[in-house]
This record gives structure tokens, sequence and C-alpha cells, in this order.
């Protein structure tokens, strides 16, 4: 198994026998690793080569660990950061998680819990920055072109349902978001509200059109006048017209 697919780590470390052990360790357990004794040659180093862990000692000698993560995060948002402190620290380890750090850990640390942890970082930052990688780890023989392609390909079917006349919906976490739709769908839906104030617009210009004339003028004017009784044998004469 090459080191780089197991995945890429810098260690800052001060304490050279610390350094070493923990190098050691993860070398051994497939890892790439470079050491760096302080936060500005760690700095150079990123700047250089592509890494997917920092693991940093909290004290460091020109800086510490806290403001490197600072540095860090601020160019590379997806390099995992591991703080590790001298002794139990509940409001370090919370800015350090606040920046972003993935774990805080204790010294003196175990192996098997160093290699642990550095696996599952690693892990976790290539699934976020390639959703192709195969469950146990293994990158995926599908290409970003290949999705492109298919990306491509289901864009081109949905427009097709749209120039038929279909209207297609887009969701967002279950909400719809957008609509697709052929230009004409969209011109007869866009005329509709025109055309019915158009008709309505029609409608009142006739019913004018007919108050205008003198006949309506004087039915109106004999109606004001009529007597209720007037009226009533009026209203049944015409019930009885339109039965």
């Amino acid at each position: 198994m090459e080191t780089a697919e197991k995945g890429r780590v810098l260690i800052v470390e001060p304490n050279p026998s610390i350094l070493r052990s923990y190098s050691s360790r993860l070398l051994k357990a497939g890892f790439e690793v470079t050491e760096a004794s302080e936060a500005a040659t760690a700095l150079r180093k990123i700047e250089d080569a592509q890494f997917d862990l920092l693991i940093s000692e909290l004290e460091l000698p020109t800086t510490d660990g806290l403001t490197l993560l600072r540095r860090v995060r601020a160019k590379f948002v997806d390099l995992q950061f591991v703080l590790l402190l001298e002794a139990p620290d509940n409001q370090r380890a919370v800015e350090a998680a606040e920046f972003g750090a993935f774990q805080s850990l204790i010294k003196p640390i175990r192996p098997h819990i160093l290699e642990k942890t550095a696996a599952l970082a690693v892990r976790l930052k290539r699934e976020r920055t390639n959703p192709h990688i195969a469950p146990g780890g293994r990158l995926s023989t599908r290409s970003a072109s290949v999705t492109a392609t298919e990306a491509k390909n289901e864009f081109g079917r949905l427009l097709e349902r749209a120039m038929q006349g279909d209207i297609v919906v887009i969701t967002k976490h279950d909400a719809p978001k957008a609509v697709l739709l052929s230009m004409e769908k969209f011109e007869t839906l866009s005329r509709t509200p025109e055309s019915r104030i158009n008709t309505l617009s029609a409608e009142f210009d006739a019913l004018l059109s007919r108050m205008q004339r003198s006949s309506t003028r004087d039915a109106m004017q004999a109606a004001f006048k009529a007597s209720p009784e007037q009226l009533g044998k009026a209203a049944v004469a015409a019930a009885r017209k339109r039965a």
C-alpha cells in the first residue's frame, strides 16, 4: 500500500523524542509523515505540499497551536487539524473546536489512539473533498468527468421533458425552489391574467354602452320611481320569464 493512499500527515512537535515517536507510529501504520518543530516551518510545508491532516502541539516555540490553527483555517479549510494538549483544558479544546479542529487529544497519547484518530480524520477529509470514496477508504474508479457527463445527460432529459410541455419542479431540502418549463408554456401562463383582464374590460364596456341607451335610462328611472307593489310585480314577471 502506498503511504499517500493511507494519508499525508504533518506533525508539529517541538520535543524531538515525541516527534520521532509519533512519526514512527504513523509511518508503520502506512501514513506519509512530514515533521516540523515550530509553526513557521509547518506553514511553509503546507504551502509547498498537500496534506490530509495536521497534528500540532499546543505549546510551540514562537506561537501556539491555536494560532497555527487559525492561520491554517484562513487558507486551507479542508485540512484536518488535531490539537495536542499537555493536560486537560476544556477552554482550549472549545476554542480549537470553534476554529474547526477535528479533535483535541491529551498527552501522553497511546499509539493505537493516535493511529485511529489519524485514520478517521483522513477518511472524513477525503469524503468531504471527494464524494466517490468507496467503503474501506479505497478510491472509486469513477472519475469526476463521468459524474459531470451523467449530470449533463440528466439535465438534458429534464430539458427535453420541459420542451415537450411538462413542467419540471426543482426542489431543495424537499421544498420547491424553481420551475423548468418551455417558452410556449411560459407565454401561455404569462398571457392568462392579461386575457382575463381584457375580457372583463370588454364586458364592462358593453355594460356601460347598454346603460347609455335611452331605453335603459328610462327603465332605470321608472324603477327608481316605482312603488314597492310595482317592484314586486316586476320581480315576479321577470322570474316567470326566466322560468
